[in-house]
């Protein structure tokens, strides 16, 4: 049968046309055979398909609440780079590879974002520009990756590249997160044991003191007021406490105070300054040498990593060396300027890169070495900090005894 298509061929040129082939995939080999790459095809003669008006307004409708869910996690990234890769790899057409994958993801937030990128495609877009319109989903490194691949004619090569890059960026991630896993449910526990105690428990006692006209302690006065607020109160205590845990969000993670607050804590408290430190520099390592072995300039590889950097002040030393380069000063030299960020390893390792002109290698080896610091390092940190939260329980419990135990003392005693 007879398909109309769009291809780009391996200098970056847009064709279109038609051929006749057996299949899309068997069309799309053809292509690859001539030095080309298959972005769009159909049957010739065929239109697009109408949806009724109650799926488009389902439709609308989903589009509309989207802002409840729209979160796509890294794990959820890095299958899609792996078997979008795949998939062309096997002679899928790009649009067709979309199509496919927006329907096999279960997270509705992110197949509506591939079949909006799906049709963008058909529609004369290249696939970068497409996922451009979505920056929340795909990030600057993944767009100028995806137009780097495009431009050579290597999109698969350049999206199982990505997929390695986030694929690392996920496990460091997990690493970190299993590191905190048993503290917060310690922390939690401990809070949950406290609210059911102060709420229950120590009001029963409060009435019993009371009736008994026991001399209360102030402590023991302290306590179990705050214990009568919050068994009579309690509505207000919940209100509070999600009012308390949205301002705490909104304060420390969208606004520019909050994030150098919580920044500057992390790179100056003893326990989590050095894995803090170890973090960042895996993250700029890999983020840069993922993009410049993909073939990106390294003004415009640093100033993406710049912006892939989580913490205020990493990104902003990083984006500073931005105008710098341009003059043709040394990477080494200006990440030097700042010890406090960046180990000497980092600057010596960049430096030796830039002599023997295999910056990419050297930055990849680098995060290698990092990314075994940071696993090293969450297990020594899980191990300092439990017994840290241990001794703030036993306070808090030797406290919360004591002022129980001296009003039955004293009734025991008789004084």
């Amino acid at each position: 049968m007879e398909y109309e298509y769009r291809a780009i061929s391996k200098d970056g040129k847009k064709t279109e046309g038609v051929k006749t082939a057996d299949s899309q995939i068997a069309l799309a080999r053809t292509l690859r055979d001539e030095g080309m790459f298959l972005v769009f095809a159909k049957e010739k003669g065929t239109t697009e398909t109408s949806s009724d008006s109650a799926s488009i307004f389902i439709k609308d409708l989903s589009v509309y609440f989207s802002f409840l869910f729209k979160y796509v996690s890294l794990q959820e990234k890095v299958i899609f780079a792996r078997h979008l890769s795949l998939m062309i790899r096997a002679g899928f057409s790009l649009n067709k590879a979309l199509d496919t994958l927006s329907r096999q993801t279960k997270n509705k937030y992110f197949s509506q974002t591939l079949k909006d990128i799906s049709n963008k495609v058909a529609s004369g877009e290249s696939f970068s520009q497409a996922i451009s319109h979505h920056p929340d989903v795909f990030p600057d490194l993944f767009v100028s990756m995806a137009k780097v691949g495009e431009a050579s004619g290597k999109l698969e090569s350049t999206l199982r590249l990505v997929m390695m890059h986030l694929r690392r960026e996920y496990m460091l991630k997990r690493k970190i997160r299993g590191a905190l896993v048993y503290p917060i449910i310690i922390v939690v526990a401990m809070l949950g044991v406290g609210v059911v105690m102060m709420t229950f428990v120590l009001p029963q006692l409060a009435n019993t003191f009371s009736e008994l006209n026991v001399p209360l302690p102030i402590s023991t006065q302290i306590i179990f007021s705050i214990a009568n607020f919050m068994s009579k109160y309690w509505y207000l205590l919940i209100f509070s406490s999600i009012l308390a845990v949205y301002l705490a969000y909104f304060v420390f993670r969208k606004t520019k105070f909050g994030k150098k607050a919580v920044n500057l804590f992390l790179l100056k408290t003893p326990i989590f300054s050095d894995i803090t430190k170890k973090i960042n520099s895996a993250r700029f390592s890999r983020t840069l040498s993922s993009l410049l072995l993909g073939g990106i300039p390294l003004v415009e590889a640093v100033r993406i990593t710049s912006d892939s950097l989580t913490n205020y002040f990493y990104k902003k030393t990083v984006s500073d060396t931005v105008a710098e380069i341009e003059t043709g000063k040394n990477l080494s030299f200006l990440l030097g300027k700042h010890p406090d960020l960046f180990p000497p390893v980092v600057t010596e390792m960049v430096s030796v890169g830039e002599e023997t002109g295999s910056l990419a290698d050297i930055l990849k080896e680098l995060a290698r070495f990092f990314e075994s610091e940071v696993s090293i390092a969450t297990k020594s940190m899980s191990s300092v900090i439990e017994p840290i939260i241990m001794i703030f329980m036993g306070l808090a419990v030797g406290i919360f005894a004591l002022s129980i135990i001296q009003p039955i003392y004293s009734i025991g005693t008789g004084l």
